[in-house]
Parts: structure tokens; C-alpha cells; sequence
């Protein structure tokens, strides 16, 4: 329980700072983390959709993004780093109305790196496969400053 709280807390800190997480993926819930990983839903909008009426690829590329995130977050980190590197395959379509099921999880958190893995689902259904690589340097510098400080 302790994880989900301490992710539920960065995401809302996420959250707060506007921006484009925060308009894309207003809707999503967090249900579950463990250490290193955390299962999230995001029911899919209209303003989720391509002119086709699919579900966007640039919406399931953020979710990767956040969902990496997150996953770095459930590793006891409130600053998770910056976006090295991203990949996404996608696998199948999503459309209106349909629940994502965002399973991510942490591979590897090191001094400089960390790696992570995001599968996007709806039901059995495979929609997307990512990894996402952040630089976490400064990162944590600033969880253990943010620690001294009394702040998490």
C-alpha cells in the first residue's frame, strides 16, 4: 500500500503542474503498485482518438512516457528523471470507449539510467509494447535533497 500512496503523490504532483500530461491524461487511475511497478486504467475520449477515430498513437507514446515514470516512482523516487530514449510498437487499435489497462513496470533503476518496460492492453488484447529510458542522475540528487528537507 505504501507504493500506491507514494506513486498516487507524484502523480498528483504531476498533475499540478499543468501542462501537457495533465490535459491529456486527466483521466487516468492509478489501481495498484508494488515496488518497481504499477498497473493504471485510462478509459479512451473523444479527444483521444485520430482523424480516423482509432486511438492515437501520440496518446499511447505519453502513456508510455508517464506510465515509465511511474514505474520509477514505485521505485521509492519522487523525481523520476528526464526522457533518454522512447519505443513504441504498436500492436493493435483501441477505440472510443475502451478501458487501457497501463502495466508498467521498472527493469532497472542505476546511478545514471533507469529502464523501463509499459504494456498497454484492452482486455487480452496487446494495443502497444514500450520501453522508455530516462536519465535519473539528478534525479536523485534531488529525492535525497527533498529527503534532508523533510519534503517526502
Amino acid at each position: 500500500m505504501a507504493a500506491l500512496q507514494h506513486v498516487k503523490k507524484v502523480w498528483t504532483n504531476f498533475l499540478s503542474q499543468g501542462g501537457y500530461d495533465a490535459h491529456a491524461l486527466s483521466g487516468l487511475k492509478l489501481v495498484s503498485a508494488t515496488k518497481g511497478s504499477c498497473l493504471c486504467e485510462l478509459d479512451v475520449a473523444p479527444q483521444h482518438l485520430n482523424r480516423l477515430g482509432g486511438c492515437h498513437g501520440g496518446l499511447l507514446s505519453t502513456i508510455v512516457d508517464v506510465g515509465g515514470s511511474l514505474a520509477i516512482a514505485a521505485e521509492e523516487m519522487h523525481a523520476t528523471g528526464v526522457s533518454t530514449d522512447l519505443n513504441v510498437s504498436f500492436v493493435s487499435g483501441a477505440k472510443l470507449g475502451d478501458k487501457l489497462s497501463i502495466n508498467s513496470r521498472c527493469d532497472r533503476v542505476g546511478g545514471t539510467l533507469a529502464y523501463t518496460t509499459v504494456e498497454i492492453s484492452v482486455g487480452d488484447n496487446v494495443v502497444a509494447l514500450g520501453r522508455h529510458t530516462k536519465f535519473v542522475r539528478l534525479a536523485h540528487k534531488a529525492n535525497k535533497e527533498m529527503k534532508l528537507d523533510g519534503q517526502v
